[in-house]
């Protein structure tokens, strides 16, 4: 049995790999590609990492597996504006490494996202994006500790938030993120070689995001100018990670590498509010207080807080605000629209998540439902209906290339939890602001600095011992966790929804199957301070606006 090393790349595309392959920029996986096979590997509905991660690790559809999204919009109280944070003990399955680890494998685990709080494997285990405290929690406990004075902090997520002007600083960190992530992840392949060994790099997918402008001569934001100094910026990146593969490929010369993402990347132009475009129809209603329709008034006309606030002051009305409530000023003017000046008991549907998820407002289910159990159906094609007059509006036309119901991307005892409707709009070039709205338009380009989002497809290669060659359709993220078992001679579990990618190999062997075993971990949610840490760093990745 052969050592099988896996390469995540967060969010790489086919798109890029393939050309900057043939060009000579990524000498690493050409050879992959040309030793080994290789093809497109799609993705969860919608295609987001906090789903996609635990299908890999589990090769379960959400359905099963119980994530759908980083927050979870059902136990939160949603009327104050609050929301739950996803972690690795809401998955519901074993992971990958604990099947090996129950066979006397050893496993090395670096930066997976959604691994937090890390569970017991057979070596070590570093929960990556999710995980509230940079790698210090980790199984066996404090296991990056010794290395912290030679190789420095280690390192999960940017430090520097991107935005228009701050190129140099923000590609500056995030080499010396690939670098700190690299330097760990190859003492640790030296000091504690594993029969399993897999690193995931979120460098790509931030990347990509911010920068994706800047090489896309076609995209609305693109200057010339600006793309002089930074058109490579992206490939750079990815020949960074090229380096870093061949480097980890030279010290397990043996092993079948796998190289995967969990989705693909593609331009973004627009942003939809989609709880606007509710409100106005009718779907969504606000609190009917004097403080939340002023906020609305300006809201929908551009203003800022601060400029409401000066029209209060102009007509006199301030000393009236201040008499009702010390607080008042930061309730009328301190923050824009979100969901704790919704009326939930007047609302049928909402929207929560940055790739078009939506939420049918049902009794029993949400917090505050009022749509009844027999009405679902027809409220949820009302909502279609709505979602289908956004290829009405005014300027450049939207077109609504599918508006997928929940039972097509997902089957499962979690089926319920699911967004009930998943919207894709210009082929993923326009999608939704992930809470309440990003300012009062229905469609907007303010889309905070992105020019680049996810794609449905992400990129499978692989080479080794029994890797056919060539081409391969049809993978899916799925089917990784199978595919892995299988080629590490440990049999699949009957759980899984994935299949092993017996195309991907020279001479398929039968699939030897056994009864999946429970979830060895007990459910438990972040402390306040934890949420708070993760929805700031989720927020500077702009996942929650």
């Amino acid at each position: 049995m052969n050592r099988l090393l896996v390469i995540g790349l967060d969010g790489a595309t086919l798109d890029l790999v393939r050309p900057w392959a043939a060009q000579g920029h990524l000498p690493h996986l050409a050879k992959l590609i040309a030793e080994g096979t290789h093809g497109p590997l799609e993705s969860t509905l919608p295609p987001v990492t906090s789903p996609a991660w635990p299908s890999f690790v589990t090769g379960k559809n959400p359905g099963r597996h119980g994530v759908f999204d980083f927050i979870r919009p059902r136990t939160g109280g949603l009327r104050t504006g609050a929301f739950d944070m996803v972690n690795a003990s809401q998955i519901d399955g074993r992971m990958i490494w604990e099947y090996l680890s129950d066979t006397g494998l050893t496993c090395g685990v670096l930066n997976v996202p959604i691994t937090y709080p890390p569970r017991k494997v057979n070596g070590y285990l570093v929960p990556g994006l999710l995980s509230p405290d940079q790698g210090k929690t980790t199984y066996p406990p404090e296991y990056l500790a010794p290395y912290e004075a030679e190789l420095g902090p280690y390192r999960l997520t940017p430090r520097v938030s991107y935005k228009a002007g701050n190129e140099d600083a923000f590609i500056a960190d995030i080499a010396d993120l690939i670098e700190t992530q690299a330097r760990y992840a190859l003492r640790l392949m030296r000091d504690h070689p594993t029969d399993f060994t897999m690193a995931h790099f979120l460098a790509t997918d931030i990347g990509q995001h911010a920068l994706w402008k800047h090489q896309d001569p076609t995209h609305p934001a693109h200057d010339p100018a600006q793309a002089a100094r930074y058109g490579n910026a992206i490939r750079d990146i990815y020949a960074r990670l090229d380096a870093v593969l061949g480097q980890m490929m030279a010290l397990a010369p043996d092993a079948t590498v796998i190289v995967m993402s969990d989705h693909g990347f593609g331009p973004l132009h627009r942003i939809v509010n989609l709880n606007m475009l509710f409100l106005e129809a009718g779907l969504l209603a606000l609190k009917p207080t004097p403080w939340v329709r002023l906020r609305a008034w300006a809201f929908k006309r551009g203003l800022t807080p601060a400029a409401v606030w000066k029209v209060i002051e102009r007509v006199g009305l301030q000393n009236m605000v201040w008499r009702v409530s010390k607080k008042a000023r930061n309730e009328v003017v301190g923050k824009f629209l979100g969901f704790e000046d919704v009326d939930w008991s007047r609302t049928l549907a909402y929207s929560m998540g940055h790739v078009g998820q939506v939420y049918v407002n049902l009794k029993g289910r949400e917090p505050q439902g009022i749509v009844e159990p027999e009405d679902y159906v027809a409220v949820r094609e009302r909502v279609i209906g709505v979602l289908k007059t956004l290829g009405d509006r005014e300027g450049s036309p939207l077109h609504i290339d599918r508006i997928i119901p929940r039972e097509e991307t997902a089957s499962g005892p979690y089926l319920d939890r699911a967004p009930d409707l998943h919207v894709v709009m210009d082929g993923y070039r326009t999608i939704a602001f992930p809470l309440f709205a990003v300012d009062g338009k229905i469609v907007t380009r303010q889309i905070r600095g992105d020019s680049g989002c996810h794609r449905l497809h992400g990129v499978f290669i692989a080479r080794g011992a029994g890797i056919a060659h060539g081409e391969i359709a049809g993978a899916r993220i799925i089917d990784l966790a199978p595919t892995i078992l299988h080629l590490m001679n440990v049999p699949v579990p009957d759980d899984m929804d994935g299949r092993v990618l017996t195309e991907a190999l020279v001479t398929p062997r039968p699939v030897e199957t056994q009864t999946a075993l429970p979830a060895s971990h007990a459910q438990q949610d972040f402390t306040a301070e934890e949420a708070a840490e993760v929805e700031e760093r989720l927020r500077a990745l702009g996942y929650l606006g």
